[in-house]
């Protein structure tokens, strides 16, 4: 169905209702534009790399609806949101400010947010003598930046294989070389890193060391110090996309692999989409000042100032201590639910198995033992259930048929009430299927 809508957005098919979706008639010469842009659309280059559904995380973002239960989301439950919360921060902000928080504001951030992110990174020691932070619009913009100012097209990248869809279609359309290093238990393994960076010029390293998507694993103690090591030996900045590191589960929290940083080989990303509303659209990256002003300047290419209010609304739920009581909260909700997942994960064994029980954040990352996964996915689809099919998560041109044997599974945002019906429908979904082919796993080492 989105190849055929994305085919009529272009011009190129026609829907009748007597006759089905037909090829449209290529308009004479002379004819008008149309209401699809003439036939100069064809010409349009990629978006991103042939490999890759460029339209996969609108797609999930749109899986909302009484009729399915998403378990492909990555946002916090609605029921979850502190609304009351942020809209007394909301009136606290403008009774103060006025107008003016309404207005532009500096590219960076505003100074009053900065400066309470950077105390709140002093305080857990994450943040360099020489470190900056700059405000974003979102994590998935410091990405993009990240791609923009760290790279060039066809530079080799580092990233996880498993990883985050965002990262491969980011870098991706940036024109990098993505280079996937197997993810197990303990996270990125360190010995085929290292096989890569000595014998390539690799130009950047993108990690989620905590709790990362979609295995929700953990960089072990261990490797983080043989990462860094690495790094530094060879001169690779690490980018440290932490966007879960705060729901851990039980305490203590991970410490975040820049506080091992003693050499100012990690820039850290982080935002609160997953912790507060994604709807703010607020998130910072922290790193040596020069990045960081590159950064900056690079940003206001495209976004003049990150949502001013936005700011303002979360840097009254930091400093009032309101997010703190918050986050709490979130975490006994998660875990509760997680467990609840698991347990219904745990029941439909004959079919599906996790990988490992996760210590924190909203996914968890399945073998199917029937079909592939991109059949489980679409039988799930259609049985009113959501699952992200494992091959999203590799980059284009991975070895073999890397993720088809995996879905990645995620905690709804509609609440704990959704788990137990979505499950059933998963069950029931997943034992329609034949029973996979013995010894074909999913490829571990991906490099391309």
């Amino acid at each position: 169905m989105r190849a055929y809508q994305e085919l009529a957005a272009d011009g190129l098919v026609v829907a009748a209702p007597s006759r089905g979706t037909v090829v449209a008639a290529r308009p004479s010469a002379g004819e008008g534009a149309g209401a699809a842009g003439g036939w100069w659309v064809v010409a349009l280059p990629p978006l991103a790399a042939s490999g890759t559904d460029p339209g996969l995380l609108r797609e999930v973002v749109g899986l909302r609806g009484d009729d399915v239960v998403s378990f492909a989301s990555s946002a916090p439950p609605d029921d979850l949101i502190p609304a009351t919360e942020l809209l007394a921060c909301a009136r606290e902000a403008l009774e103060e400010m006025g107008p003016k928080l309404l207005g532009y504001g500096p590219v960076d951030g505003s100074d009053e947010f900065r400066e309470i992110i950077a105390d709140r990174m002093r305080a857990a020691g994450t943040m360099g003598p020489s470190d900056s932070v700059v405000v974003l619009s979102g994590s998935t913009q410091g990405l993009a930046l990240a791609a923009r100012v760290l790279t060039e097209p066809g530079d080799e990248v580092v990233v996880e294989a498993p990883t985050y869809v965002g990262t491969i279609q980011t870098f991706e359309a940036a024109g990098a070389r993505l280079v996937g290093v197997p993810v197990d238990s303990d996270g990125i393994r360190p010995e085929p890193l290292e096989q890569v960076i000595s014998r390539r010029r690799v130009r950047l390293i993108v990690l989620q060391p905590n709790f990362q998507n979609p295995t929700g694993a953990s960089l072990s103690p261990q490797r983080r110090e043989h990462i860094l090591w690495l790094a530094r030996r060879h001169g690779v900045p690490i980018l440290e996309d932490d966007a879960y590191g705060a729901l851990h589960y039980d305490p203590p929290r991970p410490d975040p692999l820049k506080r091992a940083d003693r050499h100012g080989q990690v820039i850290y990303l982080s935002g609160f989409s997953k912790t507060l509303a994604p709807g703010l659209r607020i998130a910072w990256m922290c790193g040596p000042e020069p990045v960081v002003a590159r950064i900056a300047v690079a940003k206001q290419f495209s976004d003049l100032n990150s949502n001013s209010l936005g700011q303002a609304i979360v840097a009254r739920m930091l400093s009032s201590g309101r997010y703190d009581v918050h986050l709490e909260r979130l975490r006994e909700a998660c875990r509760d639910r997680m467990r609840l997942l698991l347990g219904c994960l745990d029941e439909m064994a004959d079919v599906v198995e996790r990988d490992l029980e996760p210590l924190g954040g909203m996914h968890v990352w399945c073998r199917l033992r029937v079909g592939d996964a991109r059949h489980a996915a679409a039988a799930a689809g259609r049985a009113g259930v959501a699952v992200l099919a494992g091959p999203a998560f590799y980059p284009t041109g991975s070895a073999g048929p890397a993720g088809i044997d995996r879905i990645r599974v995620s905690l709804p945002v509609s609440g704990r009430e959704a788990i137990d019906s979505g499950a059933r429908r998963l069950a029931e979904a997943l034992r329609g299927l034949p029973p996979r082919a013995v010894g074909r796993p999913s490829p571990l080492a991906v490099v391309v």
